[in-house]
């Protein structure tokens, strides 16, 4: 009996396992075929060819968005394993033989942990490495971002040290109408102004124009001292001043982690999107026990209609899920929606749904 169980679980893993590299590999070529229609003229007008583009991009284009989907591509691969065997009768002829429904879902959920071993692998630590070369070709060939120029800069730097800025020039490393101030508690010690602030990329620090300093006494009195230019190692980095969504999808766990805390002492408006990043590499692989489960419970039992019926149902969940993928990242900007919340937003309705399925699947 135990040699029995083993080899039904084996062929349903292989049957799943096989039915989901070649959902991933089709999904992906259809996606990269559009994209180079999509790009092609950026590329022509570029001077590279398709073949360059493939060589150089079109890889981390697959390990990027492969990872992100992955989910959904099991989803609809397990509703379309699980359908085939239902239609040819194996699954009936499985139950019928007396194992029970929640051991035959055994294998997939065994599947759906390798691949989410897998995404988990990738998205903290692999697809973050391949972004940075990604990215770069976007911004090198595809799309000509102009550096934007936040304006009206407040940041903590150090526990008590604040910094502001009026404008600030991404491409040029400087801004204008500089103060750094030191509080001890609410008293203040110091501020630090100048006209013009600038990084220099060589000397690894920053150079202070037309500056003055006040240097607050406790008995009321305080000093003051001027200068042309002031060379400084203020402790923050030009990117601390002009903060990139996109900078933490090349980060990996472990780096985006202590960016994450040094964000918050920052007081950064873009933490908002860091802490959704954070939470969106377990979120996302997370969803594949949900979904294969869902699917199995929704494809299990033979139809009428052969497999058109499963696989039709598991696009309009795909949708679904897609729509409140959206709508909880669109929630975080109009409804201040706490950015744990809104990125597990699809996995809470459907695990709800995957329940009701569950309790409704001929068992």
């Amino acid at each position: 009996m135990k040699l029995k169980l083993l080899r039904i679980d084996r062929y349903l893993l292989g049957q799943f396992l096989s039915t989901y590299a070649l959902f991933m590999a089709l999904i992906m070529a259809i996606a990269v075929v559009f994209d180079i229609s999509q790009k092609i003229d950026n590329f022509l007008s570029q001077g590279i060819t398709i073949g360059y583009a493939i060589q150089h991009y079109y890889g981390h284009f697959m390990l990027y968005y492969g990872s992100t989907f992955s989910a959904l591509i099991l989803f609809l691969s397990t509703v379309y394993a699980t359908a085939r065997l239902a239609n040819r009768s194996e699954l009936m002829a499985i139950l019928s033989g007396g194992l029970p429904f929640n051991r035959l879902l055994r294998p997939f959920a065994l599947g759906a942990g390798i691949v989410f071993l897998l995404m988990m692998l990738l998205s903290h630590f692999v697809v973050p490495r391949s972004n940075i070369a990604r990215l770069e070709f976007e911004d090198r060939y595809v799309q000509d971002i102009a550096p934007k120029r936040p304006i009206n800069i407040h940041r903590q730097i150090l526990p008590g040290h604040y910094i502001y800025l009026e404008t600030w020039s991404p491409e040029r490393q400087a801004g204008y109408h500089f103060s750094y101030e030191v509080f001890d508690g609410s008293r203040l010690i110091s501020k630090l102004r100048g006209d013009y602030l600038r990084y220099d990329s060589l000397s690894q620090g920053w150079k202070l124009d037309n500056w003055n300093r006040r240097v607050y006494k406790s008995n009321g009195l305080s000093t003051i001292e001027l200068g042309r230019t002031l060379d400084s190692n203020f402790a923050f980095k030009p990117a601390l001043l002009n903060p990139d969504q996109r900078r933490t999808e090349t980060m990996t766990s472990p780096e985006l982690r202590a960016f994450l805390a040094q964000e918050r002492l920052s007081g950064s408006e873009a933490v908002v999107w860091h802490d959704a990043e954070w939470y969106r590499r377990t979120a996302y692989p997370f969803s594949m026990f949900i979904l294969v489960v869902m699917a199995f419970s929704l494809s299990s039992a033979k139809r009428r209609g052969g497999l058109g019926a499963p696989i039709a149902l598991g696009l309009i969940c795909v949708v679904v899920y897609i729509f409140l993928m959206q709508l909880g990242s669109m929630s975080m900007m109009a409804l201040n929606t706490p950015p744990f919340l809104a990125i597990w937003l699809p996995n809470i309705v459907f695990a709800g749904l995957t329940y009701l399925f569950y309790l409704r699947a001929p068992k």
